[in-house]
């Protein structure tokens, strides 16, 4: 490992720490116990499974992507979940949360014309993944308590929407783009483009419910209203470089927004460590799968 990865891991751990030491004081500690134990293993256990749901929702989006940027014959179904759980692995449990990104853009490059074009697909997945993710936000912001400065909120879900929105529109200026971005192949079915940003609000409603479902086998008072605040935000957190397997940022961002509807430190605290720890189960398989199946070759 290089000085600049043990530099940038040392950096992470260090950000954690702090983090752990803000959120978790001695006193909240037996509390905090009594809140995960309450979890039930069955609601866990769905969670885990709705979790699985995501990612398949997310392997049919890819799929739409390459489609919409040329590829005939993309991957089948399973392939595709298959990359995206050993995607996941790697994003969670590799520094940097972009290797399973990187990964699933090596295995699918010789579907496309120019072998960047892969990474710049998935990319693509992710920027849209985002800007519906602001859309959800702002679904809350009107039906929603008001516990955040909607004028903030605004700002963020115009940034995060219009990126969203820049994407489709390149599929209507093609030809400008390859001008411009030589890497970024011909959209042939603008179609499949904006249905994977469609389908993405799929996988957006099974975060909303993984985490609604979590909240009641923990008995943590939060309405679903509240949810389409609070869960964008903290998935958003979760992004935050300084952050391993998106830990920490996303606890502070629950904790914060919680606490402004009234729900203790240990509750909201529990709700984003069973939250961790599901996306730890699901990721952890992802490495279960790699390590019997191995990583299949070239998906083209």
């Amino acid at each position: 490992m290089t000085r600049r990865r043990l530099l940038s891991l040392g950096l992470k751990l260090a950000a954690v720490a702090a983090i752990a030491w803000f959120l978790v004081r001695s006193d909240d500690l037996p509390a905090l116990g009594d809140v995960l134990l309450r979890l039930p293993i069955a609601t866990l256990l769905a969670a885990i499974a709705l979790l699985g749901l995501a990612l398949v929702v997310a392997g049919q989006r890819w799929r739409m992507l390459m489609r919409a940027f040329g590829v005939e014959t993309p991957p089948g179904l399973v392939t595709v979940t298959r990359l995206t759980l050993i995607g996941l692995f790697y994003n969670t449990y590799v520094p940097g949360a972009v290797g399973g990104d990187v990964v699933r853009g090596v295995l699918v490059r010789g579907l496309f014309r120019h072998p960047a074009a892969s990474y710049v697909v998935v990319l693509l997945e992710r920027l849209i993944g985002l800007s519906a993710l602001a859309l959800v936000l702002g679904v809350g912001v009107v039906f929603g308590p008001d516990i955040v400065d909607r004028a903030t909120l605004l700002v963020w879900i115009g940034i995060l929407a219009g990126l969203g929105v820049l994407i489709v529109a390149g599929a209507l200026l093609t030809g400008r783009l390859q001008a411009l971005f030589r890497l970024i192949p011909p959209v042939s079915r603008p179609r499949q483009l904006v249905g994977a940003f469609g389908i993405s609000f799929v996988g957006h409603g099974l975060s909303l419910l993984i985490f609604g479902l979590l909240a009641h086998g923990l008995a943590v008072p939060v309405a679903a209203s509240a949810l389409l605040i609070v869960v964008p935000l903290a998935l958003v957190a979760a992004f935050f470089p300084l952050s391993i397997a998106g830990i920490g940022p996303r606890e502070t961002a629950l904790v914060g927004l919680l606490g402004l509807l009234g729900v203790p430190r240990p509750e909201a605290l529990g709700l984003s460590l069973a939250y961790a720890l599901t996306v730890l189960v699901v990721a952890g398989l992802g490495g279960l799968v790699q390590l019997v199946g191995g990583t299949p070759g070239d998906a083209s």
